[in-house]
Order: C-alpha cells, then structure tokens, then sequence
C-alpha cells in the first residue's frame, strides 16, 4: 500500500490519515551496540568489520530486553539483532519473537 492509498483508505472510511499513523517516529542509527559486539570478538579489527554493515532499524525484543537494533551486512545480506548492550538475538518462528543467542556465533553468520 503506497501512503497514497493509505491516505484514500483512511479518507473512504471516514478517518485522516496523517503521515504519523503510517510511519515510525524517526529514530536516529545506534551503532554502539554493533561497535561493541564486534570488538568483543574482534578486537581491534572491529571499525572494519563494521562499516560493512547497514543499519536497518528497530524492532521489538523479548519483553525483559526493549528494543533490538537490526543490522545487515552489505554483502552477504545477512540480519544481526542486537540489544543496547551488544548482545545477540536471533527470531524464531517456533516462539514467534528473538530469543538470546552466542555473538560470536551471531556475528560469524552475518559475515559468512
């Protein structure tokens, strides 16, 4: 659905649609957590292994973890999900959310 659509729906229906019902609220990329990651596994080649990826955005985690921020590498178009403090997650149909999972292992399936 294009925002016009959604616009024409919203009016057919009898509502007015702004462009705050159809987008997120604009939050700046956090690379902090990504910067961390790698370093922990990486060292000092982190800063390389990260201008590799792309920032894709937020997503909701587990209820006791908040917001995860997604990552994808510009090669192999694999996702990374990480919380604020760097940890990894990775989404499971059979629970139907992220669950924690090893960075190190993580990360190697992002680069690989």
């Amino acid at each position: 659905m294009t925002i016009r659509d959604a616009r024409f729906f919203g009016a057919s229906c009898g509502q007015i649609m702004n462009d705050s019902d159809i987008f997120p609220q604009y939050q700046p990329p956090d690379w902090s957590p990504l910067q961390k990651a790698l370093a922990a596994v990486f060292g000092t080649a982190a800063s390389e292994a990260a201008a590799a990826f792309w920032f894709v955005g937020f997503v909701e985690g587990p209820v006791d973890v908040g917001e995860l921020r997604v990552y994808e590498h510009s090669v192999t178009r694999r996702q990374l999900a990480l919380d604020r403090d760097g940890s990894a997650y990775r989404w499971l149909n059979e629970v139907g959310g992220y669950v924690r999972v090893d960075e190190e292992s993580a990360l190697i399936e992002a680069l690989l």
